[in-house]
Order: C-alpha cells, then sequence, then structure tokens
C-alpha cells in the first residue's frame, strides 16, 4: 500500500491541477466545504491543519496526516448553527463530523469517516401532473452526507502520503420531483478523490524535541461535479489546494510531574487555493501551547475571499444575468482542549487517552448584515486506544 500511495501522490497531484485549471467553480455546497471545521482543534487555530500529523481529523484537510496515528481512534465532532451569506440563516442547522481510525503497524492507517450538514429547514414543494396542474405538496428537510474512505501510510523514514475516496450524497430535494412533464429524481450522487503528502524533519535533543512539517493535499483531484437533472446542468465542486508547514516543539522537562513533559508547542501556518475559481482562497494560521499534556490553549487568524452572488434584474423585473462581488473575510479564532493520558499516567498499563476539544467563536463577519448572528460552537470528543 506505501508504494501505491506514493505513486498516486506523484503522478496525480500535478495532473489534478492542468484538469482543474480548465473547469469553473460556482460556490456549489459552499456551506459544506467552507463552512464548519471537524474539530475545535482545527476551528480554533485559524481552520488549518494541512501539514499537521497524528491529529483524527486530518483526513479533512490532508488525508496523510492520518498515517501518524496510532492505534484505534474514535472521535465525533458537533457544530452548529451555520450562518449563510445569504439575506437568511440557517438556526436550526447542524454540521456533524464521526470518523474511525485504526493503524495497522508496517502498512498505515484505514480509516472511514461521515461528514453531516443539515440546513435546518422545512421546505415544501408542489407536485404537478402531466398538464402542470397542481396534484398535491409535501415537505423535505434538504441535507448533505460525504461519506470518506482514508488510507495513510509512512511510505518511508519521515514521508507520509494518504488518499480520501469520497461519496458525496446530496438530499436536497424530494426523491423525485416533477415540473410539468419533466421528471428528475432530484439528486445525483458525486464521486470524487484527494491526496496529499507531507514531510516531517526531526531535531532532537537532550531537553528539546522538534518537528518541522511540510505538507500539501489537493481535494476534489477529479473535478468532480454535482448535477441535478442533467449534466448541463451541473455545478463543479471546489478543487482546494492546501500547502503549509507546522512547528512543533516538545520539551523534556518532566520537573512537576515525572510521567508527563511540562510544555509542548505547535505552529501552524497554511495558504489555501482553488484551482477553478479566483475566489475562496486564503491564509490560515494557528498556534497552540498544552502544559502537563492535559490542556491545550489554542488561538488563531485566517482571511478568505468569497464572492457574493447577485442577480441582475431588467427593468421589468426579468433576470438578466449574475454578477459577483469580492469580499475578504478575516477573523480571529480561540479554543481549548483537555487530554487525559491515562496510558502515559499508569505506564502504558491502560492505553487509553480521551481528548474533549470545544470552541465558542462569533459568526463570520460576512453574517454581520444580518440580524443577530449570535455564535457557533464545535464540541469534539476523541478516544484513542493505543496498541
Amino acid at each position: 500500500m506505501k508504494k501505491i500511495l506514493l505513486t498516486l501522490a506523484i503522478i496525480i497531484l500535478p495532473a489534478g491541477f492542468f484538469e482543474a485549471s480548465a473547469q469553473t467553480y460556482d460556490g456549489a455546497f459552499y456551506e459544506f466545504f467552507f463552512g464548519r471545521q471537524p474539530g475545535a482543534k482545527a476551528e480554533a487555530m485559524g481552520k488549518g491543519m494541512a501539514s499537521v500529523t497524528g491529529d483524527a481529523a486530518s483526513y479533512y484537510y490532508n488525508p496523510a496526516g492520518m498515517g501518524a496515528l496510532q492505534g484505534l481512534n474514535l472521535g465525533a465532532a458537533f457544530a452548529g448553527p451555520y450562518y449563510s451569506t445569504g439575506n437568511y440563516k440557517f438556526g436550526n442547522s447542524k454540521y456533524n463530523f464521526y470518523n474511525a481510525s485504526y493503524n495497522i503497524k508496517k502498512y498505515g492507517t484505514a480509516g472511514f469517516s461521515i461528514d453531516y450538514f443539515t440546513y435546518g429547514l422545512k421546505q415544501e414543494y408542489v407536485i404537478t401532473g402531466e398538464n402542470g396542474e397542481k396534484t398535491g405538496t409535501g415537505t423535505y428537510d434538504p441535507d448533505i452526507t460525504n461519506y470518506r474512505i482514508t488510507l495513510s501510510s509512512e511510505v518511508i523514514k519521515g514521508l507520509f502520503a494518504g488518499v480520501n475516496l469520497n461519496y458525496l450524497h446530496p438530499d436536497l430535494f424530494t426523491d423525485e420531483f416533477s415540473v410539468g412533464n419533466e421528471k428528475s429524481g432530484g439528486n445525483e450522487d458525486v464521486f470524487y478523490f484527494d491526496l496529499g503528502v507531507i514531510k516531517a524533519f526531526e531535531i532532537k535533543s537532550k531537553k528539546l524535541n522538534q518537528r518541522i512539517n511540510l505538507g500539501s493535499s489537493l481535494i476534489n483531484v477529479n473535478s468532480a461535479e454535482y448535477t441535478v437533472t442533467d449534466a448541463s446542468q451541473g455545478d463543479k465542486l471546489p478543487v482546494i489546494f492546501r500547502i503549509g508547514a507546522a512547528y512543533d516543539l516538545t520539551t523534556e522537562d518532566r520537573n512537576i510531574i515525572s510521567k508527563l513533559n511540562s510544555y509542548k508547542f505547535l505552529v501552524n501556518l497554511e495558504y489555501d487555493d482553488l484551482f477553478n475559481s479566483k475566489y475562496f482562497g486564503g491564509f490560515n494560521s494557528g498556534i497552540e501551547f498544552t502544559f502537563l499534556e492535559m490542556l491545550s490553549l489554542r488561538a488563531g487568524y485566517y482571511t478568505q475571499d468569497f464572492a457574493r452572488k447577485y442577480v441582475i434584474v431588467d427593468s421589468v423585473g426579468n433576470a438578466t444575468g449574475l454578477s459577483y462581488a469580492q469580499k475578504t473575510l478575516s477573523e480571529f479564532t480561540y479554543g481549548a482542549g483537555i487530554n487525559i493520558p491515562v496510558n502515559q499516567l499508569t505506564k502504558g498499563k491502560t492505553p487509553v487517552e480521551l481528548k474533549l476539544d470545544y470552541t465558542y467563536l462569533k459568526q463570520p463577519s460576512y453574517t454581520d448584515d444580518q440580524d443577530s448572528p449570535g455564535k457557533y460552537h464545535n464540541f469534539t470528543i476523541i478516544f484513542n486506544w493505543i496498541l
């Protein structure tokens, strides 16, 4: 598996660039790809994790990061509410993430994850007959689900490679709708895949362990698109390119508690770009300070360019086209986490770790023109059985 992952990363990452550069992303599923994060840690550290290894949520940013996980990992994150960039808010929306992974020594990590976003809206639809007459009504709750298989491994010492195989299931319409003589299934599933690589450089001394990571990933390598009725009505999914660096410093200072390192620092920098759009790219940065391997304090800052879409109408009110206004979103982020290192405290007799992360932030600034945008939360729990 290691050779296969490395070959894919070397060959397909450049190929994905040329394929995606000819396409155009128009904002489809913006809230799904650019909204809430699959972990409170990433949310607090400026929404960037493309060069960080050993985090259970790495699949979302760079599948290569999963290769450094140990044993069995089970995780879940719950985030909400989400506010749209339009003139209304999804007050009952939720974005939940579930993941499980297992590291097979000598081979790597295999993982499965589910990202589930529900708009929290009850939509009503009209059923019509063959001649366009109304025959009934119904309601539905739109949502989006992404099922993902991740394969990741340390292919050679210090070099991690990974791939995501994604099955995206948008449930935005009823199972079947009709308008006059035209009928459609309403939803088309999408298959796409992601690739990533991370190179780690370790610098060790008597009291300091330092690691520098350089990482890059490409999301939606095959430039997949979502269609409702036919290919002519398709919307491209974003082709997201991420590149970043992380610096991890751990002190071999156990003066406070003999079984735990006293201090640890993590700094992450990342640049995001879309190969099929001039919008939605940005810069992410974050820092984490961990005390006694149990309490983590985090802060970050990010910027992102996005486009607000407007409909152009003529003098009599007919839609004649679309226009875009470029906006720049910039926010400070923060959060905290608690780790219960049972493994270290029992000297490996009980090889378990339990992590709880939380952040509670104001809604992004593009919602300032809406009524009472309020705040959103992200709560994450991770269980790790170290084998």
